[in-house]
């Protein structure tokens, strides 16, 4: 088995992430247009309902087989291994069985009663299969990445993006134009996500059969394994905490989902001259006034946060790749390797988080606007929820880092007590702001940064209490802001001055071009030696 560093594996997967985001642009960009805000109100609602059954049954699964298989591969446990990947497969398909059961049971009471959006049932029972399909893809991941190798996980999530992206939008617009309805067509859309986790599980397993990622030497020197019922007990043990996390994790969208079509709906009883003049922020649309909670639901999670994704997406790959390292230097009890792996950890977050945070408050509108220019109103809803969100973006992003650390160090209760208390925080602020006429879908932005601005101070307090390490963080944190402040106004001035003659993209290409070369160009002069003991300080 050869091992890679973190650092490689870190690379791989944000490369992957990077092609995943870019070919998922292809699905979600024209996908909004299609749809618009209320058709994606439907499409959203899906998720939502999907997101905390995932939580359940899936999303705990390549966390503990990454840990675990780590832990085994670092002793030598090989044949342990295996055996830990055959129960594993067992246990998920019982539990994705069980998910996609659940879902399509509770969707029709859910969709009428609970959410009040009956016309996103088809969505919501087309996605039901999915959570069976995930629970078996995150057993092979889990596997491969436990064993460093996270080439397996890149390449399946291409897979998945590429036909998602392919079949969702083309589905999608046969369906609008024989049929008309944007229930359907969003299901449609639905349904070509099921699909695409169908072919990326299809690879991971025809991945398998040739080779599994352990040599024959390492077999014949291995002892022999445990029990299947002790592994599966202990696997059981060791996801039970950490599918409390990933449920509270998906609180927030339950959370959104169940509250801002609702509150601005209230919002509008209460004010109804308000809407009906300006529409938000000043805005004539033809959408009913019935429907407006749910058009600027769709506007909000169907736009807003499929591009803020990318900030936390991406820095998460970084903490992602950290687990086996940073779990192998605790389990060794080794403080220095554990605290120079942190810190390069945290100041990889800061290098990739700030710039793209600062870039994305800066180039909201202008983005927005191009992308989804046949949807005007969409757009411009959007913008302010974008720029509050993405200047507090990094606490989302220190946020995941901080739970992969906690879950490296054997800590998976941390991340269900404070996304708990990030819950709560969410919840009572979103009530609040966005029953405000002049906020409406803004408060739920600034719910969001609120929520994860909470959790990172209180997650802070929590490590260093544990680790009992001085990470010294704040100098490079204003380093990085600094330089990402220097980005974000350089290539605002670029945008503005310089290529303002030139054709919309290439004016943003080219802007955002010069921002990265002024942020790279800022990062080597304030830390030269950084890029060195980047590539070479993620190591176990």
């Amino acid at each position: 088995m050869k091992n890679k560093s973190m650092i490689e594996n870190a690379a791989i997967l944000f490369i992957a992430m990077a092609v995943t985001k870019a070919v998922g642009a292809l699905l979600k960009i024209p996908l909004g247009n299609i749809l618009g805000g209320l058709g994606m109100s439907y499409f959203s609602s899906a998720y939502s309902v999907f997101g905390p059954v995932f939580a359940l049954t899936a999303a705990a699964i390549p966390t503990v087989l990454t840990k675990i298989v780590a832990q085994n591969a670092a002793a030598g446990k090989f044949k342990n291994v295996r055996k830990i990947r055959k129960v594993a497969l067992r246990a998920a398909a019982l539990l994705g069985f069980g998910g996609t059961v659940l879902i399509l049971v509770i969707t029709v009471p859910f969709a009428r009663l609970v959410a009040d959006a009956p016309k996103s049932i088809p969505s919501m029972l087309i996605i039901a299969p999915s959570v069976f399909f995930c629970c078996i893809t995150s057993v092979y991941r889990g596997y491969y990445e436990g064993l460093r190798n996270t080439l397996p996980t890149a390449i399946s999530q291409v897979i998945e993006a590429v036909v998602k992206s392919a079949l969702g939008v083309t589905l999608s617009l046969i369906v609008l134009r024989f049929t008309g309805s944007l229930s359907l067509a969003a299901a449609a859309a639905v349904l070509g996500i099921t699909l695409s986790e169908v072919f990326g599980l299809l690879f991971l397993v025809l991945r398998g059969f040739t080779s599994d990622g352990i040599s024959k030497e390492e077999l014949d020197f291995s002892p022999e394994p445990e029990n299947g019922i002790k592994l599966l007990v202990k696997f059981l043990r060791e996801a039970f905490p950490i599918t409390l996390g990933a449920l509270a994790v998906n609180l927030n969208s339950l959370i959104d989902l169940l509250t801002i079509t609702n509150c601005i709906n209230y919002a509008i009883t209460q004010n109804r001259a308000f809407f009906l003049a300006r529409f938000t922020y000043g805005l004539q649309g033809g959408i009913p006034l019935e429907d407006l909670g749910n058009f600027i639901y769709g506007s909000y999670t169907g736009i807003v946060a499929s591009i803020f994704t990318l900030v936390p997406a991406m820095t998460g790959m970084l903490s992602k790749s950290a687990l086996p390292a940073v779990t192998a230097a605790w389990e060794k009890q080794n403080k220095n390797l554990l605290g120079r792996n942190l810190k390069l950890l945290f100041k990889s977050t800061f290098m990739v988080g700030l710039p793209l945070c600062l870039g994305m408050a800066a180039f909201s509108e202008p983005v927005l606007n191009l992308l989804y220019s046949a949807k005007p109103v969409e757009a411009y809803i959007c913008t302010r929820p974008l720029i509050i969100l993405s200047l507090g973006g990094i606490t989302l992003s220190l946020t995941g880092t901080l739970f992969s650390i906690f879950l490296a160090i054997g800590r998976s209760d941390l991340p269900v007590k404070l996304m708990l208390t990030g819950a709560v925080v969410k919840l009572c602020m979103n009530l609040w702001l966005l029953r405000v006429p002049h906020l409406n879908i803004s408060g739920a932005a600034i719910a969001t940064i609120s929520c994860y601005a909470v959790i990172c101070v209180l997650g802070f307090v929590c490590l260093a209490r544990i680790i009992k390490i001085k990470l010294r963080l704040p100098i490079f944190f204003i380093k990085a802001l600094a330089n990402s402040a220097f980005c974000a106004g350089a290539a605002l001035l670029a945008f503005n001055l310089v290529f303002n003659d030139f054709g919309r993209i290439i004016q943003l290409v080219l802007s955002i071009g010069t921002g990265a070369a002024v942020y790279v160009a800022a990062t080597f002069i304030s830390d030269k030696d950084v890029f060195i003991r980047l590539r070479n300080s993620f190591s176990c």
